[in-house]
């Protein structure tokens, strides 16, 4: 694994989109010191992915926010705040921010704005500005990996960027203020098959790298497969093995953006040979393992 304090930086982007009401903004930072940076909140919505590295965010008088990666902070604010971040010394701090103004908020994602305040002030215990922050799943580390190594050059970059953006804050908000994803489901089905369905997912997030054999999984939750594969889309909206080629995929777009590990590497620790990798890869992203490596 590459040195995080010698390698080259990825350089730093800042992109406004959308008559600049929404704002994307990547990079990476070297901290051989610690370092206190004092700015104020913006109005609106921030989504920021840590992919690297850790910090505290002290807010106003509140206490401080311990942030470290690899986590997703999602922050709802309708006035200014001050903020004092303080960096680790010693480390390469790799970040991917989208910020939203309350208007684009409210257009893209169909939720009232006061709503979101208020769900958000729910669970970060009733402070405002609303911080909520909770480790990002290996879906957001890879779309925040997409918008920091954009695959997308020319006239359409802002717009790849801008459905990424979006996509990122959609998947902060399930993480950050999860709604009951099995609810359509236990609407028809017993607390032991939800149970059972949602241990199968888990199973499958830890042991991704392993061969898949449903009637195995099945067996292992107390199902039988067809029982387990009917309740799984039900629940998820996908069958069992698209959701887990998915999170595959997902995790070597993480690995092979950050230089982590070469093409062969990230093939067989997310359970492929390099050529059936190299095919579903591109398959899936539009460019080839080693394009983005």
């Amino acid at each position: 694994m590459n040195n995080p304090i010698n390698r080259v930086l990825l350089p730093k982007t800042f992109l406004p989109l959308l008559d600049g009401e929404l704002v994307l903004s990547t990079g990476e930072n070297k901290f051989l010191e610690e370092r206190r940076v004092i700015e104020p909140f913006k109005r609106g919505l921030t989504v920021a992915v840590t992919l690297e590295g850790r910090m505290s965010c002290r807010i106003d008088d509140r206490s401080p926010i311990e942030v470290e990666a690899p986590s997703v902070s999602f922050i709802v604010s309708t006035s200014a705040h001050r903020r004092e971040q303080v960096f680790t010394p010693g480390q390469t701090f790799r970040y991917a921010l989208v910020h939203l103004s309350i208007p684009i908020t409210q257009a893209y994602t169909g939720i009232s704005f006061d709503d979101l305040l208020a769900r958000a002030t729910r669970r970060s215990g009733g402070h405002a500005p609303a911080f909520l922050t909770t480790g990002a799943d290996a879906v957001i580390r890879a779309i925040a990996s997409q918008i920091m190594v954009c695959p997308i050059q020319g006239m359409a970059r802002d717009l790849f960027l801008l459905g990424k953006g979006l996509e990122l804050v959609a998947c902060a908000i399930e993480s950050c203020l999860p709604a009951n994803e099995l609810s359509e489901f236990a609407s028809g089905a017993s607390a032991s098959g939800i149970e059972r369905v949602t241990a199968a997912r888990d199973i499958l997030l830890q042991r991704y790298a392993e061969p898949l054999v449903v009637a195995q999984l099945a067996s292992m939750v107390g199902l039988n497969a067809k029982a387990l594969g009917l309740g799984f889309r039900r629940a998820f909206g996908t069958s069992i093995p698209e959701f887990l080629q998915e999170y595959r995929l997902q995790i070597a777009y993480t690995l092979l953006a950050a230089g982590e590990a070469g093409v062969a590497e990230t093939a067989y620790r997310v359970g492929y040979t390099p050529a059936y990798f190299s095919t579903l890869f591109r398959s899936r992203f539009g460019l080839s393992p080693r394009e983005l490596r």
